[in-house]
């Protein structure tokens, strides 16, 4: 709650929308450099840029390839400041006549950007209130006669907040999804809830992650990365995250939402050892019929879902014998890879104990930093092909983030696989 202001001071203050051009007037900045930029998830796509003409008049134009464009353009004026607005199939004008860039700014003809704009600062205006509220009955818990004046009060904005979820459900503006996932950004829900309700209030936000989340709407926002990763510490069980993001998946419209979405819920999965998640989001994807030509991570990942506990561990090239063997994918320069590096020389002892051999691959390009690093390896296999990702090995087990271990039994069959020396509970 009490980082709402914070996260609505970094969403767009002044907005408006737009069909192909938009004519902007800003006689006071004639000769200054200027650029427009599209958000497309985790990029900022610059599609326009020169300088304002003597008259300080100047046409964006959207560009074919982004005909369809609905969400958030950004407009930077050289070192003046910047103004985000929305586009959506409107034809409009923006004008400044003021010398400051952030004062004086109108928009005609846009419904849309009026829309924002009016709603923006009426929910600037509630957040505000309801946070005194919650700041107020926290401070007067012991106060019963201030206590219940704070409490009806916050019943009523409950009402106000219930009324205008709905009014936006309801609407639409582009802009009425922009300010719901504001609102999820900061915490609220479909409704209000008491300071101690926190259970309920992450009940709220799984469902509406589930539910409602637009993907579509999200992708042009500039809120990709905000909205995905407020997600990760929602679902404990990260079997249930996979779960949530296959329902995102379903609901995507746009075939290239669906693809940026899957190639980045492949990457979060391999940077934090989510296989779980990955045992729900892969195998989706593989059966939507969606993925025709998957390249890079998504490739990999595919064959990655080819090497599941159970079966047949692959050969590898310049290594023989896999049985009761713990295979680690790695790369020199990796922070985790070091931390689990060391993690096997500690327990090294330990392992050998146990009839384990260590197989280790490194997806390093250059010898001198493999033969460095590797130097000190106490065990005696330790492979690299100096391909980097695109070595057979990697390759053929589908590594497309390290480190990735591989337990095989004496049978040759692999067991599990895992992001941790851990997580193997051969140090049970």
């Amino acid at each position: 709650m009490k980082q709402f202001i914070a996260v609505i001071l970094f969403a767009v203050f002044s907005s408006i929308g737009f069909a192909q051009t938009v004519e902007l007037y800003f006689p006071y900045f004639a000769g200054s450099e200027y650029s427009f930029h599209l958000n497309k998830g985790t990029q900022n796509d610059t599609i326009q840029r020169g300088i304002v003409g003597p008259t300080g008049r100047l046409d964006f134009v959207l560009p074919e390839k982004d005909k369809d464009y609905a969400g958030m353009v950004h407009f930077t004026l050289g070192q003046n400041g910047s103004l985000s607005f929305i586009l959506n199939k409107e034809t409009f004008s923006i004008s400044n006549k003021e010398s400051n860039f952030t004062e004086g700014i109108v928009f005609t003809n846009s419904a849309e950007n009026d829309f924002f704009r009016l709603q923006l600062r009426q929910q600037q205006v509630l957040y505000r209130k309801i946070d005194a509220m919650y700041r107020s009955q926290e401070a007067y818990f012991d106060d019963y006669v201030l206590y219940s004046i704070f409490e009806k009060e916050f019943v009523r904005l409950q009402g106000l907040y219930e009324i205008r979820q709905k009014d936006l459900a309801a609407s639409r503006f582009y802009a009425a999804r922009y300010l719901q996932l504001l609102g999820f950004l900061n915490g609220f829900g479909t409704r209000l809830y008491a300071p101690n309700a926190g259970a309920e209030r992450l009940q709220d936000a799984v469902r509406f992650i589930n539910d409602e989340l637009d993907m579509d709407v999200l992708y042009s926002s500039g809120l990709w990365n905000h909205v995905i990763s407020s997600t990760f510490e929602m679902f404990e069980d990260k079997t249930l995250f996979g779960e949530a993001m296959v329902n995102n998946l379903k609901r995507i419209r746009s075939e290239q939402v669906f693809e940026v979405l899957a190639n980045d819920l492949i990457t979060i999965c391999e940077q934090y050892g989510w296989v779980d998640a990955e045992n729900v989001i892969i195998p989706y994807l593989l059966s939507s019929g969606r993925m025709t030509n998957p390249q890079g991570k998504l490739y990999m990942a595919f064959e990655l879902d080819k090497i599941k506990p159970g079966t047949k561990a692959l050969p590898i090239e310049g290594q023989k014998d896999l049985s009761n063997v713990l295979l680690m994918f790695y790369e020199s320069g990796c922070g985790n890879c070091i931390i689990q590096l060391g993690e096997l020389k500690k327990h090294y002892s330990e392992l050998q104990k146990k009839n384990i051999r260590i197989v280790v691959i490194s997806a390093d390009t250059d010898e001198n930093v493999f033969e460095y690093h590797s130097k000190d390896f106490p065990w005696p296999d330790k492979l690299c092909d100096f391909k980097g990702y695109e070595g057979v090995n990697f390759r053929n087990y589908g590594v497309v983030g390290t480190p990735t271990f591989y337990l095989i039994d004496k049978k040759g069959m692999i067991t599990g696989r895992y992001a941790r020396l851990d997580d193997t509970k051969l140090l049970d």
